[in-house]
């Protein structure tokens, strides 16, 4: 009877000209998965944007940028040990490995959704054993944004159709592939909220509403932008800044290893000023006191970003402001270091900042540069008896992996001679 039936299904399919792959809900093996998201084959069509793509950390999502997000993910896995692991509760609430690597590794890999127990299984172990002749076949490309993910809004919208490729151009409806032969123009992939499917946070609500137990919090773009950038005045989209700006396109920057690249857009984009000046404060209480001293002012702001920055996960991302002062004789008289980032920490644990998305879970406190807000910083230092000059040096430094020296992105220097006795004639 089972034969039968399966007998019935194919003929109706073949029929419907409906190939066996569309109709598939779940791919059982993880070579399946690879195969059917190869998109290799755009590169025919759309060569430039293919090169772009290939520049974008989209390109090499669970590897990130210095290899980072492999660690985060590897970490994640190991916690569901039954014995020692930080979430081995969670065999208690899922069998299921797939359903266990869910929340973590969904938007890095979205093609999860559409895998078996099995092919889940193998997915874990390639991330475990650091495959990347598997790992570098996985990634955020072309079949993914234009149809996996195209419509968010599914009761209005539907299903995307296993044909069909989304843009936000209409083609006429045909397009040039043997597996997605038509295409559409959908609206919804020039909103903001087609990148927030994957980079906002936390996703508390998914523990009520999505197939996802645990609640995380990766990146915080989206929710920024909608909350601090909006309704102050900012009216660009996601789109506008990372596809449609000069030198973004297909590569959606930033990606971190692509240091000169990065290099120029930060200084772009991260403004930096510092004043400096020595005199002799004087006030009378009754008594006249006298107090020389150094006065520093620094502002550090970000032009045109649309949400907090830094973001994202780990937290380990951050800005360093060092601010020096030293005698003429080079004794160093003060120092002192501002760290700009969000800080982060576990809803149920003491008031400390952690770091992995697997921990995050509230903001305890936001120094990050924030839209249309400047960090201001003023230094008082009271200079010694018999000191009259001082050389003043402050730097503003990027640290987007602590530890990688490639990682490390210096944006700005000052100088400046200082002296209580005023300017020199």
């Amino acid at each position: 009877m089972k034969v039968c039936k399966a007998i019935v299904v194919l003929a109706i399919m073949s029929a419907l000209m409906i190939p066996v792959s569309a109709m598939a809900k779940e791919y059982g093996t993880l070579k399946e998965v690879i195969s059917a998201y190869d998109s290799s084959r755009c590169k025919q069509c759309h060569e430039q944007i293919y090169k772009d793509w290939e520049k974008a950390a989209h390109s090499m999502p669970l590897m990130g940028p210095f290899n980072k997000v492999l660690g985060t993910l590897q970490d994640y896995l190991k916690q569901r040990d039954p014995v020692k692991g930080e979430f081995k509760k969670s065999n208690e609430v899922t069998k299921s490995i797939k359903e266990y690597m869910m929340p973590c590794f969904v938007c890095h890999v979205p093609q999860l959704r559409e895998m078996s127990e099995q092919a889940a299984q193998e997915l874990a172990d390639a991330v475990l054993k650091e495959n990347y002749e598997v790992l570098d076949k996985l990634q955020i490309n072309c079949i993914v944004c234009h149809n996996q993910v195209s419509i968010i809004r599914k009761y209005r919208d539907g299903n995307p159709e296993p044909d069909t490729v989304y843009g936000t151009k209409d083609l006429g409806g045909v397009h040039a592939d043997t597996v997605f032969t038509k295409s559409k123009r959908h609206e919804m992939l020039e909103d903001s909220s087609f990148c927030g499917q994957c980079h906002q946070g936390p996703n508390v609500i998914t523990s009520l509403v999505l197939p996802s137990s645990e609640p995380l919090w990766c990146v915080s773009n989206y929710d920024s932008w909608l909350q601090n950038y909006i309704p102050n005045g900012g009216d660009k989209s996601c789109q506008d800044c990372h596809m449609r700006a000069p030198n973004t396109g297909h590569r959606f920057p930033p990606n971190y290893q692509d240091h000169a690249f990065e290099l120029d857009r930060l200084k772009n984009h991260i403004k930096f000023d510092v004043s400096a000046m020595a005199y002799t404060q004087q006030i009378k209480v009754p008594d006249l006191i006298s107090t020389p001293m150094v006065v520093i002012k620094t502002k550090v702001w970000s032009e045109n970003i649309g949400h907090r920055f830094t973001d994202g996960c780990p937290s380990t991302k951050h800005f360093l402001l060092k601010v020096k002062v030293t005698s003429k004789e080079g004794k160093e008289l003060f120092n002192e270091t501002k760290y700009y980032y969000p800080q982060k920490k576990r809803g149920d644990a003491e008031n400390k900042v952690v770091f992995a998305s697997l921990r995050k879970l509230t903001l305890m406190r936001d120094t990050a540069l924030n839209p249309f807000k400047v960090n201001d910083e003023t230094f008082e230092i009271k200079l010694p008896k018999d000191v009259e000059d001082a050389t003043v040096e402050a730097s503003l430094t990027l640290i987007m992996e602590p530890g990688v020296k490639e990682a490390v992105y210096e944006l700005g220097k000052f100088s400046k001679f200082v002296s209580i006795k005023g300017r020199k004639q």
